[in-house]
């Protein structure tokens, strides 16, 4: 078909316009290029993008004492500074650049952060090992542990009981704990626990997780244990941990206290 003379210029805009079409389609981005975009790192990580020094700013220095100058800058980046530093050995140091009133509250953030970590506290673990019989003298104990005879003849009708032995251990909070006792005549004895917890009330509580303790004599074996949670100074019946050849019952009482 011919077309007009006259309509010739608006059959060449369309064809123009679906011609163009295509690159207007290929130039709007996929789903796929948004989400790659949005993953990519922003101008404002680059160091390009760095805030820079600027007109008004102050400029301080700050030497750490405990904390490292990465784990600080991070924290720090929410201000709008300029924030280097450097750390060699036990040098840590911190420079800031920005408004008066931002490094005035870099300041106090930093005097909140950089503080000595809270001491280490450590534990004194004692377990005696008590020979105790339903009939005839068993042998005395201690003055400090006469509330748990009475407890061990109201439970068990024992007659009496006598400290065979002491076992001591020391450990720390979040810690593992083991040790080992020869005992000659009594063997071998091994304790162990996964993990020391102190907790921090008053008066303190020590928590012995996994706690084990095993007593190897020849060819016998005898083993008790489990998690256990004691206050400073408590003395707590672990259990029996087995009998000697003279038929007594061993029995374990543990105590535990928090020391500096």
């Amino acid at each position: 078909m011919r077309i007009p003379h006259a309509w010739r210029p608006v059959v060449n805009v369309v064809t123009a316009l679906v011609l163009s079409a295509p690159a207007i389609a290929a130039q709007e981005p996929t789903p796929e290029a948004k989400a790659k975009a949005a993953a990519s790192p922003s101008p404002a990580a680059s160091p390009e993008a760095r805030r820079g020094i600027r007109p008004g700013d102050v400029q301080k220095v700050f030497v750490l004492k405990y904390v490292h100058v990465n784990d600080l800058a991070r924290v720090l980046s929410v201000f709008p500074a300029e924030i280097s530093g450097m750390e060699r050995e036990t040098t840590r140091v911190l420079s800031v650049s920005a408004a008066p009133a931002v490094v005035a509250a870099i300041e106090e953030t930093i005097k909140r952060l950089d503080v000595a970590p809270p001491p280490t506290r450590s534990v004194e673990v004692t377990l005696h090992v008590l020979e105790c019989s339903v009939s005839g003298d068993a042998g005395t104990l201690p003055q400090d542990l006469q509330s748990v005879l009475v407890q061990l003849k109201r439970t068990f009708s024992y007659s009496g009981c006598g400290l065979a032995r002491t076992l001591f251990a020391r450990g720390t909070d979040d810690s593992q704990l083991a040790a080992e006792f020869n005992e000659r005549a009594a063997g071998t004895y091994h304790l162990s626990s996964r993990r020391v917890e102190v907790d921090a009330s008053q008066p303190p509580v020590v928590r012995l997780r996994g706690l084990d303790l095993a007593n190897f004599l020849g060819a016998a074996r005898s083993r008790l244990g489990g998690d256990i949670e004691v206050r400073d100074g408590q003395k707590v019946v672990l259990g029996r941990l087995g009998a000697t050849e003279s038929g007594k019952d061993q029995i374990v009482v543990v105590t535990a206290k928090v020391v500096p």
